[in-house]
């Protein structure tokens, strides 16, 4: 397990969006929570093709401080 070690706020890039949807699963357990998404078309998460995010509660914290400002823009 590879777990965050720093999240760093971009503010002068953009996003490249890309047509379509990924499907994403989130596993929480009691000290760690992980965000896994899948290529896009995987829709039943058969090709192995994940990426992993692991967030300990003060990273978890951190990003959802991020997303309020998100949220609230």
């Amino acid at each position: 397990m590879a777990v965050l070690g720093k999240i760093i706020r971009e503010r002068k890039d953009s996003i490249n969006l890309r047509s379509g949807h990924v499907v994403g699963d989130i596993i929480i357990e009691k000290e760690y929570l992980q965000l896994r998404t899948y290529a896009m078309g995987d829709k039943e998460r058969e090709r192995g093709s994940k990426q992993n995010i692991q967030f300990t509660k003060d990273k978890a914290k951190e990003l959802r401080d991020l997303l309020d400002v998100f949220l609230n823009q």
